[in-house]
């Protein structure tokens, strides 16, 4: 089934609206004017904004909100969604023991690679390039706690 932009930005937005509302009463920190809810509340406007525009140029183009493109089998949707579930188990298995800087470009790459039928140079340089946009985003600028694993004896 392919759903229409429209109802996807609009949701888009919905959810934007609610992370919005939900993160007002977050905690600032001491002698700041930012605090727990400002992560929340840029991404949930980011939703907000990208959600109606997307909306809003899919109104544009008067398409039905929902079509039928062809069937897909059952086996091969269970196969997907198992392979998400073992991908985040893994993850969350390995990444204390070996680190997400090894972990995280392995798991995207076996998933996008098998879930993209076999494109594997574009999963491998789409894992180490979100790998790497993640450590930056996470890790240098937010200062979130990336776990190293067995790399944290050769960084410290």
């Amino acid at each position: 089934m392919r759903i229409n932009d429209l109802v996807l930005g609009l949701v888009m937005a919905l959810l934007g609206a609610i992370t919005v509302w939900a993160s007002q009463d977050f905690n600032t920190l001491p002698r700041q004017s930012f605090g727990a809810g400002s992560f929340p509340i840029l991404v949930g406007s980011l939703l907000i904004f990208l959600g109606l525009l997307l909306a809003l140029r899919s109104f544009q183009q008067h398409r039905v909100l929902f079509s039928w493109q062809g069937q897909i089998s059952l086996s091969h949707t269970l196969a997907c969604l198992v392979a998400v579930v073992v991908a985040v188990a893994g993850y969350a298995l390995l990444t204390p023991i070996l680190g997400f800087p090894l972990v995280e470009p392995v798991m995207l790459t076996l998933l996008i690679g098998w879930l993209s039928k076999g494109r594997w140079s574009l999963a491998l340089i789409i894992a180490i390039v979100s790998t790497i946009l993640i450590w930056i985003v996470f890790a240098q600028l937010l200062h979130v706690p990336l776990a190293l694993g067995i790399l944290e004896e050769v960084v410290y």
